[in-house]
């Protein structure tokens, strides 16, 4: 074991440090360059957004010119993930969408892909903040989208902020079709509950507590009075018991959630396609910012 001095790169990932304004960032501009340059992008014209509004993908078809090789898309995929896993949250959705397609990609699939890179090479200084100057605040916030897949089920994401900065973040799609929004975001509760215990637990054990530890916000007033009331009605009674873990860890009050406005909603972003000003607008409430080679963060 020996001290190779303080943290500048690790697995992909370049920190910066800036003592004096206390603040730490992350960031992946050298391997978004690579993955540019490995499918030969590194000229593409950037994009603000990583998916176009409305868009939908579909199942591949007859009629659908399918891709003769699947492996370089995968690959593709593949690569954006790794990116969007460490340093991109902004990234969660769109590639949650063209994952799906790996098996029979075709080339309208190909085409959102790509547009990813593209994104990425608008924004490639971009990384995540975190500021001691805002303390140890956790905000975790949890969102869905009801009945958007083609398979007609919903979309849950969630994505927790600590120091102003993330970190942690989830988009998938849910594994049952929900009845009705209340539910597609009841269901939504469950992995944001679970991820709130997961970060609670281990602050305990790094002898730390968080302020607003136990909070969960969501847009829904039907899925949190779903999750306080306790009486089994027969609207709700069919939905799968491993959701109630959610009510269960309510009343031992381990968790509580409160309303946030759809308008304020951060995790909105990771459940749907999103135009290009309140797509940066909640980049930013993620903790996401571009880090200019001097160390200054610009404001934009």
């Amino acid at each position: 074991m020996k001290d190779l001095g303080e943290l500048k790169y690790f697995l992909g990932m370049q920190v910066y440090r800036d003592r004096e304004q206390r603040q730490i960032h992350i960031k992946q501009s050298g391997y978004v360059n690579s993955i540019l340059e490995k499918f030969g992008l590194q000229e593409c014209n950037p994009v603000s957004t990583p998916i176009v509004t409305g868009t939908r993908l579909k199942k591949s078809t007859a009629e659908d010119k399918i891709l003769d090789d699947a492996k370089e898309y995968q690959s593709m995929v593949g690569s954006q993930m790794y990116a969007m896993l460490c340093t991109r949250p902004d990234l969660a959705f769109a590639i949650g969408q063209v994952s799906q397609f790996n098996n029979s990609p075709n080339e309208t699939h190909l085409s959102v892909s790509k547009r990813i890179l593209r994104y990425l090479k608008g924004t490639i200084d971009m990384g995540i903040t975190f500021s001691g100057s805002k303390g140890l605040k956790l905000e975790l916030y949890c969102d869905a989208d009801w009945a958007e897949g083609e398979d007609r089920k919903s979309i849950g994401a969630y994505i927790a902020t600590l120091a102003g900065g993330g970190v942690a973040w989830k988009a998938k799609k849910q594994a049952t079709v929900a009845a009705s929004s209340t539910e597609a975001e009841y269901m939504a509760m469950l992995e944001a509950t679970k991820e709130s215990i997961w970060i609670q637990r281990l602050l305990s054990e790094l002898e730390r507590t968080a302020i607003n530890a136990k909070t969960i916000y969501d847009d829904s007033q039907g899925a949190i009075a779903l999750a306080y009331n306790p009486e089994h009605h027969a609207r709700t009674k069919h939905v799968d018991v491993r959701y109630h873990f959610v009510r269960d860890h309510v009343e031992n009050e381990r968790i509580k959630l409160e309303y946030c406005p759809t308008k304020e909603m951060v995790a909105d972003a990771l459940t749907k396609a999103l135009p290009k000003g309140r797509h940066e607008e909640l980049v930013k409430r993620m903790g996401l910012e571009v880090w200019e080679p001097d160390g200054i963060i610009n404001p934009e």
